[in-house]
């Protein structure tokens, strides 16, 4: 079996390798990547990187027909996966996360892939109250990231309604946990980095939106789960992720401070609370998936990340300045003329 993943070169993407490989053993992997956070490696373990048989440094927009052929599978992790990136590169974000992806289906079905797995994203129903989301429920999408999630999963039910091709749509939680190119600019990497540099969780807004969440070892599990399934019959959209792991940003930071003896809590009382906030119901997602459900509750979550982050000696003077923040990453590509505006490398001199 041949599966082609996107963007396999971010903080999902090694996991995901490492999972399909030693689950489907025989299976020759290919990963597609800009490469644009592939010089953020935290680890000195084997890579997951190496886990794929062939690597091709291509801009999601560039690909082909012909770098299609022969697979049975697309695994689509290819997005600019932040708000404050969003906010930057707001066209390149409509260009990735949206128009590229919806051309890979296209192309897929076109090239007789047999499956097409979306990497989708709860973060779709916005402003939803405290009443646990199904996939059922109407959507309000605040921001261009969530925007481009949903706006993927109507084009394409729509436009390949009539391809042999299926098609699955994980809304994924909220992203969490180790990785080999950890990002701290998730709201449980925040929290747990926080409190092992410098004792202290300052949260911004009053701690009372809700968010789920999801270890990226889940992640990963899920997406074995997709590649795995043989039930579904044309294209389903699942909320991906444990109907336990539905927290308010403020228990966040209370159970980090619980774990990490010493940390203490400030939240902005006075602050306006953020309109993100969505709990999620996963029971559907729970009866489909029966072989490789989550196995990272809460705790296990934070003290994975703390057990990482101490084991790396994480030093670094301020994080939020540090290439643990992708904006970061992008912004100073930019500033030394090697990245365009448009999330493009720029021609060699």
């Amino acid at each position: 079996m041949r599966i082609l993943v996107t963007g396999n070169l971010g903080y999902v993407g090694p996991e995901v390798g490492k999972k399909i490989k030693n689950y489907f053993n025989d299976s020759n992997l290919l990963g597609i990547d800009l490469g644009l956070f592939s010089q953020c490696l935290t680890t000195n373990s084997r890579v997951g990187d190496t886990y794929y048989d062939n690597q091709r440094f291509l801009d999601v927009r560039d690909i082909t027909l012909k770098d299609l052929e022969n697979c049975d599978v697309v695994v689509s992790l290819a997005a600019v996966s932040n708000d404050p990136i969003g906010n930057d590169f707001r066209e390149a974000t409509k260009q990735i996360n949206y128009d590229a992806n919806c051309k890979l289906a296209d192309l897929s079905a076109k090239a007789g892939v047999k499956k097409f797995i979306f990497a989708s994203s709860c973060s779709m129903y916005g402003s939803a109250g405290v009443t646990p989301k199904t996939e059922k429920d109407s959507t309000d999408p605040l921001t261009a990231y969530a925007k481009s999630k949903i706006g993927v999963e109507n084009t394409l039910k729509e436009a390949l309604s009539n391809q042999k091709m299926k098609l699955i749509f994980l809304r994924f939680a909220t992203a969490c946990g180790a990785s080999d190119r950890l990002r701290l600019d998730l709201v449980l990497n925040d929290f747990v980095a926080s409190a092992i540099k410098y004792q202290k969780i300052s949260i911004l807004s009053d701690g009372s939106p809700w968010r789920p969440l999801i270890h990226i070892i889940d992640m990963a599990r899920a997406i074995n789960w997709a590649i795995d399934e043989k039930k579904i019959k044309k294209f389903i959209s699942l909320n991906a992720g444990s109907n336990n792991m539905n927290y308010q940003i403020k228990d966040l930071a209370y159970n980090v401070s619980k774990l990490i003896k010493g940390t203490k809590v400030y939240i902005n009382t006075k602050a306006f609370p953020d309109k993100r906030s969505y709990k999620v119901n996963f029971s559907k997602f729970e009866k489909f998936n029966k072989k490789f459900k989550p196995i990272y509750n809460l705790e296990k979550s934070i003290i994975d990340l703390k057990d990482n982050l101490i084991k790396k000696k994480f030093k670094t003077k301020n994080f939020r300045n540090s290439n643990y923040i992708r904006l970061n990453v992008l912004k100073k590509l930019v500033e030394k003329k090697i990245l365009n505006k448009d999330m493009r490398w720029r021609k060699s001199i």
